[in-house]
């Protein structure tokens, strides 16, 4: 089974590439951000990014790092999918648990942006409840997710990387050359 995998900065696009690999390639994905708010439901708490936050500390102080990528990839494992994407990685621990898991057959993105403002930018035109509703708790949540994962380092560790700096096509057009001239899903 060949995993693809996506990491990036909130905002920056690496959900729409596994969308984009779902619809055009019938590539089905996984997110270990799913698993964390399934928790927050089963235990009663609003699924904002505060409390998902507060559920992954908890856990990874409980379970160790990288808990929901290994609980994620014990079911990845149990599928009968030929390739499959998973969503949510974000640590360098994350990257080695998948790595050991899988080997070779584990490819990771990183998909960049240069202008944070941007990224905000989208996150507000998504909508979802969980994202920060201001540019200021946007940065906020910038900087503790990088404290809290090390996002940065983590995506250095990526076989490929994706600049999502234009438009959504200009983005599908990047995962399309991937695809064909990289030959991700072989």
């Amino acid at each position: 089974m060949k995993v693809i995998g996506a990491i990036g900065q909130n905002g920056s696009g690496k959900d729409e590439v596994l969308k984009y690999l779902k619809a055009t390639c019938r590539v089905p994905f996984f997110s270990t951000g799913d698993m964390v708010r399934e928790i927050a439901g089963k235990e009663g708490v609003e699924a904002t990014r505060d409390n998902l936050r507060a559920i992954s500390e908890r856990y990874f102080r409980e379970r160790g790092e990288g808990c929901f990528v290994r609980l994620l990839a014990e079911k990845i494992g149990r599928e009968e999918a030929q390739i499959v994407g998973i969503s949510g990685i974000r640590s360098l621990a994350d990257v080695t648990i998948l790595k050991d898991f899988f080997g070779d057959d584990f490819i990771l993105i990183h998909v960049t942006m240069n202008d944070p403002r941007q990224r905000y930018e989208r996150m507000v035109t998504r909508g979802e409840e969980r994202d920060p509703h201001s540019y200021e708790q946007f940065l906020a949540l910038d900087r503790a997710e990088e404290d809290l994962f090390h996002v940065e380092e983590a995506g250095r560790q990526a076989n490929y990387s994706i600049a999502n700096n234009g438009t959504l096509a200009d983005l599908h057009r990047a995962i399309d050359q991937l695809v064909s001239d990289k030959g991700i899903l072989k």
